[in-house]
Order: C-alpha cells, then sequence, then structure tokens
C-alpha cells in the first residue's frame, strides 16, 4: 500500500461539473494514463438518537457510515471525533438494528464515482461527488503504488 492523497478539484470557470471532470480524464489519456475500470464510493450519515441524549444542552454525535469498491467485503464506520470502525459488510444491517441509538440523516447519502487511471507508479481516480440527483464536486484521488503491488 502505497501513500494516497484525496483532494476536491474546483469546477473550471464556465464550465459544468461533468464537463470539467471530462476536461481532467481527456488531459490524463493524453498524458498516457491507462483506463483500469471504475470505482465507486458512497457514504451514509448517521446521528445519535434524540432518546439517547440525557440531560439538556447535550449534542449529538455523528457517525459516518461508508463503502468502497475498491474493498467490497467491508464497511467502514467514523465517528465524529473519534474511533474508526472497519466492519465486514453486514454492519449495514446493524445499523438498522441499531435504530434507537443512532438514526440516518435525512437526504445525506453522498456518493463518488468516476474511472481508475494508471499513470506510471500512480493510480488516479477521477470522481463526480453526487448528493441525491445533483452533482455537488469532483474528487481527486492519487495513489503511489509500489511497481510490484499494482490495483487492477
Amino acid at each position: 500500500m502505497g501513500v494516497t492523497c484525496v483532494s476536491q478539484m474546483p469546477v473550471a470557470e464556465g464550465k459544468s461539473v461533468q464537463q470539467t471532470v471530462e476536461l481532467l480524464t481527456r488531459k490524463l489519456e493524453v498524458l498516457g494514463a491507462e483506463k483500469q475500470g471504475t470505482f465507486c464510493v458512497d457514504c451514509e450519515t448517521y446521528h445519535t438518537a434524540a432518546s439517547t441524549l440525557g440531560s439538556q444542552g447535550q449534542t449529538g454525535k455523528l457517525m459516518y457510515v461508508m463503502h468502497n469498491s475498491e474493498y467490497p467485503l467491508s464497511c467502514f464506520a467514523l465517528f465524529e471525533n473519534g474511533p474508526c470502525l472497519i466492519a465486514d459488510t453486514n454492519f449495514d444491517v446493524l445499523m438498522v438494528k441499531l435504530k434507537g441509538f443512532f438514526q440516518s440523516a435525512k437526504a445525506s447519502k453522498i456518493e463518488t464515482r468516476g474511472t481508475r487511471y494508471q499513470y506510471c507508479d500512480f493510480l488516479v481516480k477521477v470522481g463526480t461527488v453526487t448528493m441525491g440527483p445533483s452533482a455537488r464536486g469532483i474528487s481527486v484521488e492519487v495513489e503511489r503504488v509500489e511497481p510490484s503491488v499494482r490495483h487492477g
């Protein structure tokens, strides 16, 4: 496993999110990057249920539950200002059973879908970030991959 950097990419002036993604992918292809398939990462936000907040003035904590097509058998949970949990995909079933403690935040599912490229020793993923039906931004992930540990 190499070093990974994920960044939010600004939308080009006068262009839509999709047009900017197409511009970025064309630039990668011109450089000689090879398509390696697609990827998808989704994230759903949960908040502490009101019934678990004891005294007045306590604020609820957030938990983010994520899935990544690069790790199809795993589910990731990140607690606000707390630990990160890696579990199998059945964690989603557990979250349904914990609805008295954690509730899904309304309209909070966010998703990034895009294309993976291999460029020299780098894996580059360019994706469109969506929330519901609307595009919200662009993510670019660059990972340096050891030559003997290539994805794909």
